[in-house]
């Protein structure tokens, strides 16, 4: 984030602004998040979020590599190999591809149910959004800004969607889940399209 080198007013009242949302009358101000002022400290925010690139997609590879890795050994031996030597160093790259990528699963999936076991519901209010390093079919996947009230006073988070769309309104309120730094959109939320 960036601190703006120029001073706006709002469409709304005409009082000077820095951030997404006025700070007087509450209403949008179109000030472009990425270089909008950070008015409150940012609080480290892991999505909990369980969908295809998340888990889907390492399961993909646990579950090839892991085969590969593991269990060709065994059927090698099981046909009457004999030098099993040559089929375990070549197998060894397969197994910790496969090993890393189960334990990216188990940990994104322990994170979801301990914040579904143990998490509480907050409400948040969405500020606006920046675009993420990452790319969906060549379209910038989407962080939304979020407020969050901690017992530390009010904080921003940076959730990082996967999507490439914005599904929030600008100033509207959300449910959130969080547990530690776990943080997950609920999903009976109701979204806004601007």
């Amino acid at each position: 984030m960036k601190t703006i080198q120029y001073q706006a007013t709002c469409p709304n009242c005409g009082a000077p602004i820095t951030t997404e949302i006025c700070p007087y009358c509450n209403s949008a101000t179109g000030i472009d998040t990425a270089s909008a002022n950070m008015d409150y400290p940012l609080l480290e925010c892991k999505p909990a979020t369980i969908d295809f690139w998340s888990v889907g997609f390492p399961t993909v590879f646990a579950v090839s590599f892991g085969f590969f890795g593991f269990f060709f050994p065994f059927f090698m031996h099981k046909l009457g190999n004999e030098d099993m030597s040559m089929v375990l160093l070549l197998c060894v790259p397969f197994m910790l591809v496969g090993l890393g990528s189960a334990i990216i699963v188990i940990r994104k999936l322990l994170r979801y149910f301990a914040l579904k076991a143990k998490g509480k519901k907050i409400t948040a209010t969405v500020y606006g959004y920046m675009d993420d390093t990452i790319l969906i079919n060549n379209m910038p996947a989407q962080v939304v800004k979020l407020l969050v009230e901690t017992s530390h006073g009010k904080r921003f988070i940076l959730y990082k969607t996967g999507k490439t769309t914005q599904p929030y309104g600008i100033n509207t309120n959300i449910e959130l889940a969080v547990y530690k730094d776990f943080f997950l959109i609920e999903k009976n939320t109701e979204t806004i399209f601007d």
